[in-house]
């Protein structure tokens, strides 16, 4: 693997005596990686440097994919939402950053654990770390043994023959056998094997295996590394293998990027007066001809039905709702009414709250950013789904400022189509309190 070491000289490191060249040249030469460049940069604003845009735009042209050895999380970015955003930029490009952390070397929960964010607590984190520093020097099991172990009354590792079995035949069939992680799951799923707490297997804990350098003799805890701590379930060689290839099959891969739904938040059911919410449904079928057939089904659908199993199947295709909802603003432009309901104190009120709601908005949308980072750092989700959550904060954010006189409705009306996603909800969500819709009428609260 190709690596390129960068750092910024700004951050105060882990260790101020290690010389960053020396700790990226060691790293190469102990994986058997080769280094393609090593860049020291002075990062002092949330906008990228020069030198730092030149190593994205490297990348990005090279499909061959580089490995970025950084020393921690805060040299390419300094809030969680920096760093989650080059992250993403730098997997689209088959790369990704490995941290020179021993403990901490994703960069996503690097991130966690050394910029202050909302439900985070460094502090705490230290001091656990702290207070478990010395027994881990001494190499001994820290809570669990890895699968494929077990631990005696000393705290050593043993290998556990049944368990290690299954730890080798994964690295085997991912290495020498070229099988996927789906496929592996699905192979020790139906051989009816299972993890230590007798769950079935899935992609996470295939991969974390793969990836845990634990079965090769290595214990690593609390920014500790002691080779040869125990005896090893596979060879250096098969692991190193492994890892080359995670990295290879590592690819920014295609993720249903679902529209957002205009009435979002908007719409209640008239029957029992909790919220529509957006679906949407993928069908394929095959026609009589032999023809593969595939579409894409988007409708408003009462919250009651899906969530609690109340209700009826209340449904309109967003096509049709969205429609009547126009038509129905339309007309209320036309004699008045709409421009009447900002008329007044009870109307500046009116756009005051909507004005509120927006602001509410963006701090939930980075509630929910933050919350999924979290997510994604441990394992619980992929980057691609983080990148949704990344869009709908920027979404939030353009809405934030976006308010229409009343002088602008008319052309705003008259032009819906060519206005843009954000341009209509935030109209929308400043000018309509509520949209009540039963099976053959809807109703416009104002």
């Amino acid at each position: 693997m190709r690596v390129i070491g960068y750092c910024n000289t700004l951050v105060e490191s882990f260790d101020q005596d290690t010389d960053f060249t020396e700790s990226v040249v060691s790293f190469a030469n102990q994986n058997k990686h080769q280094i393609n460049s090593i860049v020291q940069d002075n990062l002092s604003s949330m906008t990228p440097t020069p030198e730092f845009s030149a190593l994205i735009r490297t990348v990005e042209k090279d499909p061959a994919g580089f490995l970025i050895v950084i020393p921690d999380a805060r040299h390419i970015g300094l809030d969680l939402e920096s760093v989650a955003r080059n992250v993403i930029s730098v997997e689209k490009a088959n790369s990704s950053f490995h941290c020179l952390n021993d403990d901490y070397p994703d960069v996503l929960q690097n991130a966690l654990l050394h910029i202050n964010a909302p439900g985070v607590s460094v502090s705490k984190s230290n001091n656990i770390k702290d207070g478990m520093q010395s027994r881990a020097m001494s190499g001994k099991s820290l809570g669990k043994a890895p699968f494929g172990y077990i631990t005696n009354e000393d705290g050593e590792f043993i290998i556990s023959e049944s368990e290690s079995e299954v730890v080798r035949s994964i690295f085997d069939l991912y290495v020498n056998q070229d099988i996927g992680l789906r496929k592996i799951v699905q192979e020790l799923n139906d051989s009816n094997i299972r993890t230590r707490r007798g769950n079935s297997w899935n992609i996470v804990t295939v991969r974390d295996i793969l990836k845990n350098s634990s079965y090769i003799g290595t214990y690593q805890r609390f920014g500790l590394r002691l080779t040869r701590n125990h005896d090893p379930i596979i060879t250096s060689d098969l692991f190193r293998a492994a890892q080359d290839k995670v990295r290879e099959r590592r690819k920014y891969k295609g993720f249903s990027n679902i529209e957002p739904y205009l009435l979002s938040g908007l719409c209640a059911c008239g029957y029992c007066g909790n919220t529509m919410m957006g679906v949407t449904r993928k069908q394929n079928w095959k026609r009589q001809g032999g023809e593969r057939v595939r579409n894409t089904y988007r409708y408003y659908q009462c919250q009651s039905k899906g969530n609690q199993g109340t209700c009826g199947y209340h449904t309109w295709t967003t096509e049709k709702l969205e429609a009547r909802v126009l038509k129905m603003l339309n007309t209320m432009v036309q004699n008045g009414k709409l421009i009447e309901s900002v008329d007044g104190p009870k109307g500046d009120q009116k756009l005051r709250t909507a004005a509120e709601n927006r602001f509410t908005k963006v701090v939930s949308a980075e509630k929910r950013f933050v919350e999924f980072m979290k997510r994604t750092a441990r394992g619980e989700s992929v980057l691609e789904r983080l990148e949704l959550y990344l869009k709908a904060l920027d979404d939030a954010r353009e809405q934030a400022f976006i308010s229409h006189t009343p002088e602008e409705i008319p052309e705003l009306i008259s032009s819906w189509k060519e206005q843009s996603f954000a341009k209509q909800q935030a109209f929308l969500n400043e000018y309509i309190t509520l949209i009540t819709v039963k099976d053959r009428s809807v109703k416009i609260s104002l």
